[in-house]
């Protein structure tokens, strides 16, 4: 009986020493994980600091052209990026990219040592929050400050680029009522605010899976951030917009935690975000707005009406409306909710499906195959309205095309706007465009989804052809030029 008691007081005592040993090994390993957060927070820190000091160093200066006011500006395509050039040549704004986004400023830093101009510079702020709210900010101040009557569509909303976590919609599909509801949330929350990479856009369209990609892409390659981290950026850059004391509320925001680690859509953003309704009331006051809307643009395949439905109604939840969903596939437009929204206690009209094409004669082509539903969106880029003729006026409007289709969009019921790829379009195609739909305003109801702001353009006219037709010219050997005289009565 003595030796079972000896034996047993001898593991007691074996068991002690191994409970100390892992308290020990404990508290190192904590020691150790507070020192590596330390580190993190001394290099987040040293980046935002350096970067502040260097902010007045920038060497570019981009040239802002003025073009005819776009009056009806129906969303800033890519976030505003085409204004990229003035936000990086405004000191006041180049401040608040450093501190809101210090990984972007380093990145632009990198560019323009390495001879970046303003066509390389633009597409490094597709769907930035900062850059959205600098087109806002601005676009909203010129729009106040008189001159032109803007149309009842002008700034219907703001695109975002949406790719959403694959195993959150499974696990979505496979759930409940109840786990929808809950599971909706995350989505939401997870979902990246980005256009992404062209291998990830074509490999997504191929039906594999890009969401992880996307997370890891930094942000001035075609990578972005979450939906709470895209508002809480935004609505934080119209705040210190208009901040009467831009350095004292710089320096009481930059001591709040940041996320330090992780994926390039989590780092430098802030720990926690500020909740949805602060970004709501923000853009409200910029814009004398009443609602803060997005045009929806679900990059992932996997997406359902169903889904949809679900994710609208939760962005509701958080004072977001949706105006419009869109895409380049009729399949994933045709069946989005047709339900009113409810916002802030106020009913909103149903999302409007809103179908991309690359050209007009694509559209024209869809029109004759009896494909498009009536009442349908349609936005193409207006570069293939246009063509290069060189000389003092180096753009004439194809105007033939025009009143053809004037009459496709009587005859099948549609509402017609433009684009282009802002970082290939100088002033004069800008300039070109912007009268074009305004003296045809019953053709373009939805107006110029113009990517710079309102009254200006970044691309200088240099002789070359630059209507705005970007990566899309790469397309022209398979396009489908306008047939006129053809499909008409």
């Amino acid at each position: 009986m003595r030796e079972v008691r000896e034996a047993s007081a001898e593991i007691a005592e074996e068991v002690r020493e191994a409970r100390q040993e892992l308290k020990e090994a404990g508290e190192l390993v904590a020691a150790e994980a507070a020192e590596a957060r330390a580190d993190l927070e001394g290099a987040g820190e040293l980046l935002r600091s350096t970067l502040l000091e260097l902010v007045d160093d920038l060497p570019f200066v981009g040239r802002l052209l003025a073009i005819r006011p776009v009056t009806n500006q129906v969303y800033g395509h890519g976030a505003f990026m085409g204004a990229a050039p003035g936000l990086l040549s405004d000191p006041r704004w180049r401040r608040i990219l450093v501190l809101l986004m210090p990984d972007v400023f380093d990145d632009v830093r990198a560019a323009v040592a390495d001879g970046a101009g303003a066509a390389r510079l633009i597409p490094m702020f597709e769907n930035n929050p900062v850059m959205c709210a600098y087109g806002a900010w601005h676009g909203s101040r010129r729009r106040r400050a008189g001159g032109f009557t803007p149309h009842p569509n002008d700034l219907f909303g703001v695109e975002w680029d949406a790719y959403l976590d694959g195993a959150l919609v499974e696990a979505w599909q496979d759930a409940d009522a109840d786990g929808r509801k809950a599971l909706r949330a995350r989505i939401v929350d997870t979902t990246v605010i980005a256009h992404a990479s062209t291998t990830d856009v074509v490999q997504e369209a191929a039906g594999l899976d890009q969401y992880a990609d996307v997370r890891t892409t930094a942000k001035t390659r075609m990578g972005g951030v979450t939906i709470p981290a895209w508002l809480d950026l935004f609505g934080r850059a119209l705040t210190l917009a208009d901040a009467p004391d831009l350095n004292a509320a710089l320096a009481e925001m930059q001591g709040e935690d940041r996320v330090l680690e992780g994926d390039a859509c989590e780092r430098y953003t802030f720990l926690p975000p500020r909740p949805a309704p602060a970004a709501v009331e923000a853009w409200r006051r910029v814009t004398g707005q009443p609602h803060f809307a997005v045009v929806l643009e679900l990059k992932s395949l996997r997406s359902t009406p169903e889904l949809v439905a679900d994710m609208i109604a939760e962005l509701n939840e958080r004072g977001v409306a949706v105006r419009a969903v869109c895409s380049f596939k009729l399949a994933e437009v045709t069946g989005i909710p047709t339900a009113k929204q409810s916002v802030g206690g106020d009913s909103l009209p149903a999302p409007r499906p809103i179908l991309f094409f690359h050209f007009a004669g694509d559209l024209q082509a869809a029109c004759d195959a009896e494909k498009l539903p009536p009442d349908l969106g349609v936005l193409f880029n207006g570069a293939s309205l246009l063509e290069h003729v060189g000389g003092e006026q180096p753009y004439r409007v194809l105007t033939q095309v025009v009143e053809e289709l004037e009459e496709y969009r009587l005859r099948h019921r549609l509402d017609i706007g433009l684009y282009v790829q802002e970082y290939d379009c100088d002033a004069m195609a800008a300039a070109a465009l912007s009268e074009l739909v305004e003296t045809h305003a019953p053709t373009f109801q939805l107006g110029f989804a113009w990517g710079g702001l309102v009254d200006e353009a970044c691309i200088e006219v240099d002789g070359e052809d630059r209507r705005g037709m970007g990566s899309q010219g790469m397309l022209e050997w398979v396009k489908k030029g306008w047939r006129l005289g053809e499909g008409l009565p």
